[in-house]
């Protein structure tokens, strides 16, 4: 008598209790998310490095003098731009009006500076004034002696910005409007108080 041998199938294995192996897990999710996180936290970083920002415009000296036993003073400001792109700037014009007591005294002007990127300069001008009612003048006069003066300055800096050969067609112009308390003694800026303004 012949024998035949039985196997069992996937559907008698079900029955006796053993279950097919599970099929493969999908890739985590994780992966693909963290990837588009990354690539948009680069370009973030980019944008943030390469787009333009406006110098930052400080007075860092400041004399006054008086021009002997007359109503003639002589101011004599020193101004620092500091450039925190990458680009460089080639500034075409500096200017600060200084006000004494409510009182124009003029306009110190200089141009034709180049600061690198990252990097800073510092400019200078001078400027004689004479002209002030004879109370202002005996006031400043009387602050000198004193030792400290406070002036209020209007800075404007503009520019072009560049990188490497390539300089870009725009102009910038930063305005600055600061209350600055000086040391006449000394010429050095005890407290300045700076706003932007449009």
């Amino acid at each position: 008598m012949e024998k035949t041998a039985h196997f069992s199938t996937k559907k008698h294995l079900h029955k006796n209790g053993l279950a097919p192996p599970p099929p493969p897990p999908p890739p985590p999710p994780c992966h693909g998310i963290l990837k588009t996180t990354l690539v948009t936290l680069l370009c973030l970083a980019a944008i943030f490095v390469l787009w333009p920002g406006e110098p930052d415009v400080r007075l860092t000296q400041l004399s006054v003098r008086r021009v002997k036993a007359t109503a003639v003073f002589t101011l004599s400001v020193t101004v620092k731009v500091r450039n925190g792109d990458v680009y460089w700037m080639d500034l075409k014009e500096v200017d600060v009006g200084m006000k004494y007591r409510g009182r124009k005294l003029g306009h110190v002007e200089s141009g034709r500076w180049h600061v690198r990127g990252w990097g800073w300069c510092h400019v200078y001008g001078d400027l004689e004034f004479s002209g002030l009612p004879p109370v202002d003048a005996v006031h400043l006069i009387e602050d000198m002696k004193k030792g400290s003066a406070l002036f209020h300055a209007v800075a404007e800096v503009s520019g072009q910005l560049g990188i490497l050969g390539y300089r870009f067609p725009f102009v910038f112009k930063a305005v600055r409007a600061c209350d600055v308390l000086v040391n006449t003694k000394n010429s050095s800026i005890v407290h300045q108080h700076c706003i932007r303004k449009d």
